[in-house]
């Protein structure tokens, strides 16, 4: 019988997979899957995408937006960064996001945005059809079914400049400029040219395309690596070797690793592109804002880069999953201790001291942990979400700002603290609220729909597994891949 499998590369919110573990979902012959990616918080770009910068949309500093079943949208927050002026018709199925706007989309692909209007807060697209938007710090850029894309916002940000022809399959960012990329692995770019909106590679066959800051780097199967943009942040010096399965990165450098688990890492030496691990056998690269850390399969960690989080990790082993905001990493075992270095002000000390806890969630400056129960325990700069947390249980979910958290509960309350300038207070008082940022998967097998998050999946890799006849990859998706009403595995 032919199975289908995914293999993970992390650990997967909702269904627990270790690294490098495969899962099995099902016996029949064929498995269809769809997935959608919404708009990021500060958590999701952080802990899901294998660095922060290269989140499909960037999470909004200063406000949150949650929506009902009816499609209806509650924004509360900065006023300035869209925690008001929210749509007040209903029908909206998705909510993006960039640094200081949002923009909601309704099933018919037409898009209503709020927020800053020189950031995209206005200037969205009045006709319909667009089914993903992706985002940078400033504009946001949404893709046609054709893969025609329109561009809004500020026009040093990319909000302007979007390639005229179609064909386009997904939409990479960085922090001043887009990288579209076509099925036969032609790239092109826009937005700021001194930071990646020019200078793309002309050759074609890439398939998979990282960020850092104010650089780009693009990956073939073969595993060479092409990189463009400001050399200072990781726009050259990139490996001439093949071989590498992946790319992380963090503000200022990138580090790719090869199936042995070697490492290579190039940029701004301030930032880690130098010191990395001379062994091999790492399986999982994380990062703060400047530094990395790289696990391997008995749960030891090597770190290198700046003193948010470069040194101090711990010595011992067991590890399962690795979390980081932007000064401070946060480690958790299969007990749920957890074990943090870094910046103390970014929550690299003060890590509760019992265990149970199953997933920690990352501000700018502060953790939260959620144990079973639903109880919180946060740590790190108080004003920021690192104290105020509830002291109830029953929470399922965290979000967060660059300064606050906001939990949810199953009728869809929310409870939020930190900063208020963040929306750490303000959050709406009745209930049905959903705050919908991540990438789902929707699998039809035998005509049964199973909805599965991938939010935290860097690379899925779909396979056919006969008995006795081997394996045979059918694709690979990556989170943020808009693959919506297309099959993964077939």
């Amino acid at each position: 019988m032919i199975k289908d499998i995914l293999m993970c590369k992390t650990l997967c919110r909702g269904i627990f997979i270790l690294t490098g573990c495969f899962l099995w979902i099902g016996t029949p012959e064929h498995t269809h899957a769809a997935c959608t990616t919404t708009g990021a918080d500060f958590n999701a770009a952080y802990n899901h995408y294998g660095g922060y910068f290269n989140s499909s949309n960037y999470p909004n500093v200063r406000a949150f937006a949650a929506m009902k079943s009816d499609g209806s949208i509650a924004a509360w927050g900065d006023s300035n960064y869209g925690g008001t002026g929210e749509p007040t018709d209903t029908g909206y199925t998705q909510i993006y996001t960039n640094r200081y706007a949002f923009a909601a989309m309704k099933s018919d692909g037409s898009i209503t945005a709020w927020g800053d209007s020189t950031y995209g807060g206005s200037g969205e697209p009045t006709d319909t059809g667009y089914i993903q938007i992706y985002s940078n710090y400033g504009a946001f850029a949404a893709l046609k079914p054709d893969g025609s894309i329109a561009a809004w916002g500020s026009s040093s940000h990319g909000g302007s400049g979007a390639p005229t022809d179609t064909g386009y399959t997904h939409i990479y960012s960085n922090r001043r400029a887009f990288a579209a990329l076509k099925p036969d692995g032609s790239i092109t770019a826009w937005g700021d040219n001194a930071r990646g909106g020019t200078g793309e590679p002309t050759d074609t066959g890439y398939t998979q395309i990282y960020s850092t800051q104010y650089a780009f780097a693009a990956l073939k199967p073969d595993g060479s690596i092409a990189a463009w943009g400001d050399s200072t942040y990781g726009g050259s010096g990139e490996p001439t070797d093949t071989g590498y399965i992946q790319i992380y990165s963090n503000y200022g450098a990138f580090a790719a690793i090869k199936p042995d688990g070697s490492i290579t890492a190039w940029g701004n030496s301030s930032y880690g592109s130098t010191g990395e691990p001379v062994d091999s056998g790492y399986t999982q690269i994380y990062s703060t804002e400047s530094a990395f850390a790289a696990m391997k399969s008995d749960g030891s960690i090597t770190a290198w880069g700046s003193s948010f989080g470069g040194t101090g990790e711990p010595n011992d082993t067991g590890y399962i999953q690795i979390y980081t905001n932007r000064g401070a990493f946060a480690a958790l075992k299969p007990d749920g201790s957890i074990t943090t270095w870094g910046d103390g002000g970014h929550g690299g000390t003060g890590e509760p001291n019992d265990t149970g806890y199953t997933q920690i969630y990352s501000s700018v400056f502060a953790f939260a942990a959620l144990k079973p129960d639903g109880s919180i325990a946060a740590w790190g700069d108080s004003t920021y979400g690192g104290s105020g947390a509830p002291t109830d249980a029953g929470y399922t979910q965290i979000y967060s700002t660059a300064g606050a958290f906001a939990a949810l509960e199953p009728d869809g309350t929310i409870t939020a603290w930190g900063s208020s300038a963040n929306g750490g207070t303000g959050a709406p008082t009745d209930t049905g609220y959903t705050i919908p940022y991540g990438t789902t998967c929707t699998r039809n097998t035998a005509g049964e729909n199973l909805t599965v998050d991938i939010t935290s999946v860097l690379t899925m890799d779909c396979y056919d597994t006969a008995d006795n006849d081997g394996t045979v990859q059918l694709g690979t998706v990556t989170a943020g891949t808009p693959v919506t009403g297309q099959s993964i595995c077939t």
